[in-house]
């Protein structure tokens, strides 16, 4: 009978693997996600700048016309020869120029004189009617009413694109006008300046006298205004070229790719490393198998092999006696347990133990389909008799037998039966020096628990990048008594580029410290 009582012991590294699974992994993601994620950054970016492309063709292009104003009081010199000189002008007469400026009387002159009214571009528009009739009170005629309110809202336009700023804290007034055409906006700017200084005439010439000695002189006193430099047609657009628009696109779409792969990244709960599964499960992690490795190609693999060499070692100490049973499981079905057992399975036949492999999984058994396509030696003919529990033996080579376990237990199609498995181990006592066990996944059912007492130990198996770890830990916990016979874990169907990127001890690099 197999020495099931025998527990396998793990040689940890010298650099000292307690220590290791204490202290929490560095941060998965960086620059790392920015090279691993390359297609996602080029789309995004790609999709940014085909949005500045189309934003910069199809946007409505305005031009800004302005012209500058210095605004002052004229004042009368007294003495032996009166003379008008140019005074002093405070923030009060500015903001008062601004507001004459901005007033109704001078854009309603605006638009009467250019008849803006009739420009497409300030015609009346329906939601501009609607908010202007909220303001004004019904006219006696309906007609008399829309003409108002086409007035009004045409007012409403011109005073919303019409900017007259003071400078700084000078006396300089800035009359700035946007409008689609360069000719269009310096036609205005020019004529609400010429309309402006028309008012400030007529003001002045309605305070002063009527004798015509005095009105001649009063009317060269007051505010007044000096026309720095006419509005001219400008010759660009308003607003970024649409090289530099679709520059920035560029960049945004790069920024925001970039925070999208680190978001992925800083919420991916995956395990991507050695270092992260020894944290999250507190066992040594025994290799990394890459992704490339299947079933028929892991004995060509450079990487898988020595990953392999180091499970053996450590499932064939040679300070046990007797012969080994080991089950293989993985958290989850499809993460590669069976390619890990059989991997094991061909690695220790090659080192020149005697192995049975046993297919513990009954529905879909990725076993069986393997060892339909592998060749076979003739079965075993004389000899001594083989136990009954041992019926359906398939010797695929000298040394290397396979054996499926067909009884289902309790009607669960992806479970074994406890007690056949003692058989089956009670049969094989004297014939091979390990057996490996192909189990369902820990969240198949309780197989891994129930078998805890019949094995000497357990692998489990971690496809890369694919199950969360809070799942893994959920799933390893579930084994109870049967975690104190897990011997240790693989990281399997890793991918050496994204590891690669992300700094990641690459299979061919981890240096797994195991018994010679």
């Amino acid at each position: 009978m197999l020495d099931t009582r025998s527990n396998p012991t793990v040689v940890h590294s010298p650099d000292g693997f307690d220590h290791r699974v204490s202290v929490r992994p560095r941060a998965s993601f960086g620059l790392g996600s920015l090279r691993s994620r390359k297609g996602l950054l080029g789309f995004t970016t790609l999709l940014f700048v085909a949005a500045g492309l189309f934003y910069s063709v199809y946007r409505t292009s305005t031009y800004t016309a302005s012209s500058q104003l210095l605004v002052f009081i004229r004042q009368i010199l007294t003495g032996a020869d009166l003379a008008i000189l140019p005074g002093r002008a405070d923030l009060p007469l500015v903001q008062n120029q601004i507001e004459l400026l901005r007033s109704g009387n001078v854009l309603t002159q605006v638009i009467e004189a250019l008849q803006l009214n009739k420009d497409p571009e300030f015609a009346k528009s329906g939601w501009l009617v609607s908010e202007v009739k909220k303001d004004h009170p019904p006219s006696s005629t309906p007609q008399a009413g829309e003409v108002r309110d086409a007035h009004s809202a045409t007012l409403e336009i011109v005073r919303r694109e019409l900017s007259v700023r003071q400078i700084g804290t000078s006396h300089m007034i800035r009359v700035s006008f946007k409008a689609s055409e360069p000719e269009k906006a310096a036609l205005i700017v020019n004529s609400v300046i010429r309309i402006y200084l028309q008012e400030l005439s007529r003001a002045s010439d309605a305070t002063s006298s009527k004798a015509p000695a005095l009105r001649e002189l009063y009317q060269s006193l007051g505010p007044s205004a000096l026309v720095i430099s006419e509005a001219e047609p400008p010759v660009r657009a308003d607003g970024p070229p649409a090289a530099l628009i679709v520059a920035i696109a560029a960049l945004l779409g790069m920024i925001a790719a970039a925070a999208a792969a680190i978001l992925l990244d800083a919420t991916d709960d995956t395990i991507r490393s050695a270092e992260q599964m020894e944290y999250v499960l507190g066992l040594e992690c025994l290799g990394v198998i890459p992704r490339r490795a299947d079933i028929h190609l892991i004995d060509q693999d450079a990487a898988a092999r020595q990953t392999l060499r180091r499970v053996a070692a450590t499932v064939l100490e040679p300070s046990l006696r007797g012969p080994r049973t080991i089950g293989v499981t993985a958290t989850l079905p499809g993460e590669g347990a069976t390619t890990l057992a059989i991997g094991l399975a061909q690695t220790a036949v090659a080192l020149g133990k005697r192995v049975l492999l046993i297919d513990g999984v009954s529905e879909n058994s990725s076993t069986s389909h393997w060892v339909e396509k592998s060749p076979r030696i003739p079965p075993y003919s004389g000899g001594e008799p083989r136990a009954k529990a041992l019926d359906g033996l398939i010797k695929l080579q000298l040394g290397f037998d396979v054996l499926a376990i067909t009884e289902l237990s309790e009607g669960n199609a992806n479970s074994m039966c406890p007690s056949l498995l003692d058989g089956v181990l009670n049969g094989a006592a004297n014939s091979y020096d390990l057996v490996i066990v192909d189990m369902p996944s820990l969240v198949e059912g309780p197989d891994v628990r129930a078998a805890a007492h019949l094995l000497d130990g357990f692998l489990l198996v971690v496809k890369w990048g694919a199950t969360e770890s809070e799942l893994v830990r959920q799933g390893f916990q579930s084994a109870a008594e049967a975690q104190t016979k897990f011997v240790g874990a693989v990281l399997n169907m890793a991918d050496e580029t994204t590891m690669k990127f992300y700094g990641y001890k690459l299979p061919s690099e981890l240096k797994i410290a195991t018994a010679s």
